[in-house]
This record gives C-alpha cells, structure tokens and sequence, in this order.
C-alpha cells in the first residue's frame, strides 16, 4: 500500500494535535467537572471522551473534502484559513501558557446532574477539540492521495484518542505532580511547535492561490 506521508510528516501531525489539544490546560477543568464522581465513572467518562473524539475526528477527516466540494470552497483557501486559525489558537499558549479554547466556570457546574450530560459539551466540545482542532483535521485530510495515507491518517487520528484518554484518566496524579509552573512550560512549547505547522500550512495554501509567490 502506498503512503506519500512520510513518518516524520504523521509525528508533526500527531505532536500539532496533542499540542492544540493542551493536555495540561484542559485537566483542571476536566478535575472540576467530575470531582464530585466516583473512580469508575471517572474512568468511563475519560474512555467515552477519547472513544468519541476519535470518531468525531475521524467522521470529519472522512467527509472534509464533500463537504468541501458542496460548499465549493478550494483546498488552497481552506489551507489559508485553517492556519490562519492555528496561528490565533498557538499565539495565547505562547503569551500565556494557557489553553486556547474557553475556560469552564467551576462556581457554575452542577456536580447534581447525570455524568452522561456533560460529556459531548463541554468535555468534547469545547474543551477538548475546538474550532483549531477541527481545522487541523480537515486541512492535513486534504493532502490524503492514497488509501495508505488514509490508514495512517486515521492511525494518528486512533492514537491522539488514546492520549486524551490516558490525560483525563491519569488526571488526578498528573495535576498534583506537575504544578501551574510546569503547565505553562510544556503549554507554551507545544504552542511553539503548533505556531510552526500553521505557517506551514498557511504558505503552502498561499503559494497555491497565488503561484507568482512560489
């Protein structure tokens, strides 16, 4: 089967999706909205969680280019548009060290309700896949030519699930080893390496809609 990305090409993709996903900014949220749970429901919510960031991701990678097609939007435009969003998402984990997407009141959760409520918003949407996450996907599946490149698309998609799942379920110890310091350090690095693969994507979408840049 022939796969036109190149191993280092799907770790880039991978690091930029974990990196967006910010790990260490979305625990604190995550602890308050289910402190109040017991271990095992923890453990479900943190395995549906990574279960459906998996299919929600790999339904968008999957149906991008139709919808594409039916809004009749061109790959070059959405290349400069969804890195022109990962360059706005990438600038406050820069600055700040701290997650792109929005901040969870904890004074406004109510610990009463069914655990099964809370889990597509806001602990999918939006804590843990944003608008920069969906635009990753949908502009790294455009470059997909072959099936390989789809297998090992969907590969990355599989793994990235599996780390949201181990960050949620290993949440508790990894808050209390690593401190606010640490957060903001390993932010603010893979805010570095995300702001890299945006102007990536975004000349590359450039140079296509304007050739005489090449």
């Amino acid at each position: 089967m022939e796969m036109t990305f190149s191993i280092k090409e799907l770790l880039l993709y991978l690091v930029a999706l974990f990196s967006i996903f910010s790990p260490f900014a979305v625990i604190g949220p995550y602890t308050a909205l289910t402190r109040n749970f017991s271990p095992g429901i923890r453990n479900r919510i943190a395995f549906r969680v990574g279960l459906f960031t998996v299919i929600n991701l790999t339904l968008i990678a999957w149906l991008g280019d139709f919808i594409l097609e039916v809004l009749g939007i061109s790959l070059a435009s959405l290349r400069c548009a969804g890195g022109l969003v990962l360059i706005m998402a990438s600038l406050p984990m820069i600055s700040k060290g701290g997650s792109p997407r929005r901040k969870v009141d904890q004074d406004s959760i109510n610990q009463d309700e069914d655990w099964h409520s809370i889990i597509v918003t806001p602990l999918i949407f939006p804590i843990t896949m944003g608008a920069g996450t969906i635009a990753l996907v949908v502009t790294q599946a455009s470059q997909v030519v072959s099936i390989g490149d789809r297998l090992a698309f969907n590969v990355v998609i599989l793994i990235h699930g599996l780390l949201v799942f181990a960050t949620y379920f290993f949440s508790g110890s990894v808050l209390k080893r690593i401190g606010a310091q640490g957060n903001d350090v390993i932010t603010r690095i893979g805010g570095i390496i995300l702001l890299s693969l945006a102007f990536m994507i975004f000349t590359s979408g450039l140079k296509e809609l304007l050739p005489g840049l090449g």
